[in-house]
């Protein structure tokens, strides 16, 4: 996949909904608040990859399981980083 489609897949859950074959689109956290603690889309689908990758292999989340919106793997690591969890070197 490019990263284009890296960058896609993050930002843009798609959730088909029984209500007439709608699309909706949930937007978790806010891109414009992920942008103001990491200073590119780039660095942050790396990131976000990195950590996706290593909660998949290991299971250590660091927030309790009940406390995440997403139940993916990348959403939960970009709540990580909105919350302050993961930090990034400017």
């Amino acid at each position: 996949m490019s990263i284009f489609g890296n960058i896609l897949a993050l930002f843009l859950y798609l959730d088909y909904s029984n209500n007439r074959g709608r699309v909706r689109r949930v937007i978790y956290p806010s891109i414009d608040k992920l942008l103001n603690i990491v200073s590119s889309k780039y660095e942050l689908v790396h990131i976000a990859a990195k950590r996706s990758r290593q909660i998949s292999e290991t299971g250590y989340l660091q927030m309790p399981k009940q406390k995440y919106k997403s139940e993916k793997n990348i959403g939960k690591c970009l709540e990580e980083i909105a919350e302050g969890l993961i930090k990034v070197n400017k």
